[in-house]
């Protein structure tokens, strides 16, 4: 090929190429720009017409939103501890009461280039957790440690939940929590002979009861779902529990594309987790499935029906990354919620000796010395009374996020597509429109004639979620801590201890950050 023929195709490669790369690099640019830019403006041009209120989104917040400004209100929080009658909600979401202070009830803030609205109204927030065709879960846009830990029917759409709860559903009816009472008696006499041995006769001891709390409620899980060990268990709890306190803290920084593939110590760690959860699970539900192939065992619990249900090939659940999600969620939601529960309980009654004493006293007369089974713990009125209102103040998880993936009608407002919509449960509970100028007190009165009484007919309590998706264990986590505490309350009392420091914050369920230092004595 002479010079003159190779320099004519090498013009008319570049007059090619170089529009062609014009091009693309426009393209790119503009879409880049339309993310972090125009879109983001006309959303909050959007929104500020209906009348929410929120920081404009500007230049300083390119990307970042307000991640800077709620990481350094998040860190001043955490530094300083509350006063145990001092409203909680500055300090479990800080950033959130601060933009409310601002800016009122109708409100939004930035997370990236992505707006994230308050629904503050009771009946809207019913509607989000009822429509979850219209309003999903936000798990997809949250950062890959979260949506590394929320696995299972926390994160299951459409169909594929449906199945799921439909084959998990029956694990949790009543007829099969009777069943297991035994077991939760058993665990719990585990716990409190180490009390036993722990207090003298006529003295009185100094203990943090959370992480005996912790061990109690995941000993039950390992022992009522899955027929495992807790010995060999313990080690799965520990990096879960490690997990999510990972997860919360990346909650607070923008996911930016590509970030889980930064060699982070945060991601090195989270795969490293996640790869001995992995062989941990995978072994166990291979090793059962075996089991029950062959005949060997057949046992009612959470596992047997999982894994029933994918060896006949009958349901939705059909490999094994579906069935590892779904064991690691339960083994994890299954102890966290139920120790917090109780750990807040226990702090509430040291606190408030009067409620403590009726508690005991209605655990004495309708158990009297036998242990609780099913038709007591039914008939409990005060210690019910009791878990509503710490689940009232101390709700497990603090507020439920949704994502909306079109404009999307929501009352009289239209929520433009690609928004965040976020449902501060603890906020509402401690609202003094619903529930009067006692709002941040302890005072289980207020549910003596039943939770729509209590709201005035209103639904302002949801500290289980609402609608079809209601967390699946709910009766199983109140079961088992009614009888812990009727069993607690009649062997041991409770004194808050001298250096107790109240510090209520956001874990992934809101626990007391110093731990629950107590003054123990055993009932002469």
């Amino acid at each position: 090929m002479d010079t003159e023929t190779f320099g004519g195709e090498k013009k008319i490669w570049n007059s090619i190429a170089i529009p062609v790369l014009t091009i693309i690099i426009v393209t790119v640019g503009w879409r880049i720009l339309n993310w972090l830019w125009i879109t983001p403006r006309k959303k909050e041009r959007m929104l500020k017409q209906q009348g929410f209120k929120g920081n404009s989104y500007t230049f300083m917040r390119l990307l970042f939103g307000d991640t800077k400004e709620n990481s350094m209100v998040y860190a001043e929080a955490l530094g300083k501890a509350i006063n145990i009658h001092d409203e909680a909600v500055p300090r479990v979401m800080p950033f959130v009461h601060k933009t409310i202070e601002k800016y009122g009830k109708q409100s939004f803030m930035w997370v990236g280039p992505r707006p994230r609205v308050l629904i503050m109204d009771p009946e809207l927030m019913k509607t989000v957790m009822t429509k979850h065709g219209n309003f999903v879960k936000n798990f997809k846009v949250t950062n890959n440690i979260v949506q590394t830990l929320v696995t299972g029917l926390l994160h299951d759409e459409g169909k594929v939940w449906s199945k799921n709860r439909g084959i998990l559903n029956p694990v949790f009816h009543l007829e099969k929590l009777k069943q297991m009472i035994p077991a939760f008696q058993t665990v719990c006499d585990e716990i409190m002979s180490e009390w036993d041995e722990l207090v003298s006769k006529d003295e009185s001891h100094l203990m943090d009861v959370f992480p005996y709390l912790e061990s109690l409620t995941s000993r039950v899980v390992s022992r009522t779902l899955f027929a495992t060990d807790y010995a060999k268990d313990k080690k799965l709890y520990e990096v879960l529990k490690e997990m999510a306190f990972m997860a919360r803290q990346t909650t607070k920084m923008v996911d930016l594309p590509g970030a889980k593939y930064l060699p982070t110590e945060t991601n090195r760690r989270a795969k490293q987790i996640m790869s001995e959860l992995r062989k941990t699970l995978n072994a166990l539900i291979k090793e059962r499935a075996k089991k029950i192939k062959a005949g060997q065992t057949v046992e009612d619990n959470f596992l047997h029906t999982l894994l029933g249900s994918e060896l006949a090939q009958a349901h939705g659940i059909s490999n094994m990354e579906d069935m590892f999600g779904q064991v690691k969620l339960f083994y994890f939601a299954g102890y966290e919620s139920t120790a917090n529960m109780l750990v807040w309980t226990l702090i509430m009654l040291s606190i408030h000796q009067d409620w403590q004493e009726r508690a005991r006293q209605e655990a004495f007369q309708v158990f009297g010395d036998r242990k609780p089974d099913y038709e007591g713990i039914s008939q409990l009125k005060v210690i019910p009374m009791i878990f509503n209102e710490v689940l009232r103040l101390y709700p497990p998880v603090v507020e439920l996020s949704r994502l909306v993936e079109e404009d999307t009608k929501l009352g009289e407002y239209t929520i433009p597509a690609d928004t965040l919509l976020m449902l501060p449960l603890v906020i509402l509970h401690r609202d003094p429109e619903y529930w009067g100028e006692d709002a941040n007190e302890f005072n289980p009165g207020r549910f003596s004639e039943g939770v729509l009484k209590a709201t005035k007919g209103r639904p302002a309590f949801f500290p289980f979620g609402w609608g079809p998706r209601v967390c699946i264990g709910q009766n199983y986590s109140l079961m088992e801590a009614k009888l812990v505490l009727a069993n607690m309350l009649r062997r041991f009392s409770f004194e808050l201890s001298p250096t107790y420091t109240h510090a209520p914050y956001v874990v992934f369920t809101v626990q007391p950050q110093y731990g629950a230092p107590l003054i123990v004595r055993k009932l002469k």
